[in-house]
Order: C-alpha cells, then structure tokens, then sequence
C-alpha cells in the first residue's frame, strides 16, 4: 500500500546553524531524505515563499524529487474569498481540499458531531485539525520543530 507523508509548514525540514556568529536557518536534508526513504508521496504545503520552495525541489536528491509535491504562498494566493463562498476566511482550508483532491487523498469535507448539549453539530473543513478530517489510512502527518521530524496518523483514518 502506498503511504503518504502531509506536512504543513516546513518547520520539520529546516534547521538553524550558526557560523561566526551569523545564525541562519538552512534546509534540513537530512529530514528531506528520511521522508523519501519512508513514504512514496510527500505533500508539503504552506505559505512559505515561494523562493524556499525553489530551493528545497533545487537541493532535494534526484532519486527523491519525483516523490514531493510542494505547494508554496502563491498556490494558496489563488484561493481568495471568492474561490470558497465567502464562507470562510482562511484560504487555506480551500487549497488544502485542492491539494489532497489532487493527490488523491480521502476526506471528510464535513463532520457532524454530537455535542454536550446532545445536540448535533457540523464542522467545516480546516486545514488547521486535518486529523480529523483525513479518512485515508495512507496517511501519517508529519509535524515536529527543526531537527525532528514527528508522525502522527489521522484520527479519523484510525
């Protein structure tokens, strides 16, 4: 079965080094081929520049690159108010629904709950709680800070 890695923030694939007292953070290929060597598709998905999002598909290893797709600020840019109803205002829930579609990745777009109050209640799809939405047991969403990497497998693929 194919298994897909979701990460979204770069956070988990950089890391800061310091060197003559300049402190910069650097892409953390380390972590980059970790994901390559686990998983067969790498969905990452921000909005990060677009020009670190250059940078990390220039350095990656060739024989991983196939394996990533990258969605940088201008992808989620494209998806305004319009593009979602004036329904929301975070673009980033539409483009995220745009991306996992894309990939082919199974999710809930609503959730119907029952709540305290024995009454039951619909919930949207955020980007922000994927956990709970994402369905496909192919799934791991990758988070963690720079230096280590932290999987977690989507509570309503369980």
């Amino acid at each position: 079965m194919e298994r897909i890695a979701i990460l979204v923030s770069t956070s988990p694939l950089r890391k800061t080094t310091t060197r003559l007292g300049v402190t910069k953070q650097r892409l953390n290929l380390e972590a980059c081929i970790e994901l390559g060597r686990k998983f067969d598709l790498v969905i990452l998905g921000s909005l990060t520049a677009d020009e670190v999002y250059q940078y990390i598909e220039h350095h990656l290893p060739r024989e991983i690159r196939p394996k990533f797709r990258l969605y940088s600020r201008s992808y989620f840019h494209r998806f305004g108010a319009d593009a979602i109803l004036r329904t929301n205002n975070d673009p980033r829930n539409a483009a995220w629904q745009q991306i996992l579609s894309e990939n082919g990745v199974a999710f809930d777009v609503l959730l119907s709950r029952v709540g305290s109050d024995k009454r039951g209640h619909q919930q949207k799809f955020r980007w922000d709680a994927m956990s709970a939405f994402v369905t496909d047991p192919r799934v791991t969403l990758v988070t963690g800070a720079e230096g280590q990497l932290l999987y977690d497998t989507p509570e309503a693929a369980v």
